[in-house]
């Protein structure tokens, strides 16, 4: 059996406000399989992105254990956080936050530029194309965001996350700022480009029928994290 890609153990995250500890994420335990699609639903302020933070090495854990893709990242300096994101993470936002300038192959590319994967230039350019074929963009690669629907941009931003082939995908609200029907098709070609991948997905939803597509869900409450036995409520 595979290693899980995410694994956690009595997890803790605190935050000082003022003078007062704020205890948002409480003795979370989880793990996430390797092509696994994990959705995560509550309400506003329940500690989801902060969960999502913490695997991604943003914020750090008060205690406890985060093993991603074989590392134990609780500890790691800034520098050794920044290294293990461009090497085995990938995001996708719910603002695409593509850079106007830059076309769309460039956008993507970017991603392995600054990833420090020492390919030629020529490789990282094809590993761009290649991605942004693969989520149907290949006829777009000289277009700048402007240019592009919302949906398109969508899946520049989805390219530019799996061109690393990523061991996990964190996905914050990636559909929010589409209509319902470019927000299916964005992630149905996310899920399916991530198990191709053998890419582990966390992905954060205010959507029941996007969270009912997933393998699992987990519902977060008050900084807890438990399984969802029940249908995701409509």
């Amino acid at each position: 059996m595979s290693s899980p890609v995410v694994a956690t153990a009595a997890m803790n995250l605190q935050l000082q406000s003022g003078k007062t500890p704020l205890h948002i994420l409480k003795d979370i335990e989880f793990s996430i399989a390797p092509g696994e699609v994990v959705a995560v639903v509550g309400p506003s302020g329940s500690g989801k992105t902060s969960l999502l933070m913490v695997l991604g090495g943003l914020e750090q854990a008060t205690n406890g254990r985060v093993s991603v893709a074989g590392t134990e990242i609780t500890g790691l300096s800034e520098d050794d956080l920044a290294i293990f994101r461009r090497q085995h993470l990938g995001i996708l936002f719910q603002n695409f936050h593509l850079i106007p300038s830059m076309t769309a192959l460039e956008n993507v590319a970017l991603s392995l530029e600054i990833g420090e994967t020492c390919q030629k230039y020529s490789q990282i350019m094809a590993a761009a194309k290649e991605a942004l074929i693969a989520v149907g963009l290949g006829d777009r690669l000289d277009h700048r965001p402007s240019a592009l629907s919302g949906g398109e941009q969508q899946r520049v931003g989805l390219a530019r996350a799996i061109v690393n082939k990523p061991k996990l995908l964190l996905a914050d609200e990636p559909t929010g700022n589409l209509d319902q029907d470019t927000g299916a098709k964005v992630i149905e070609l996310m899920f399916a480009l991530a198990r191709d991948n053998g890419t582990a997905v966390f992905l954060i939803t205010h959507d029941p029928a996007l969270a009912r597509r997933a393998d699992r869900v987990l519902s977060m409450n008050h900084g807890r994290l438990t399984a969802l036995t029940e249908d995701v409520p409509a």
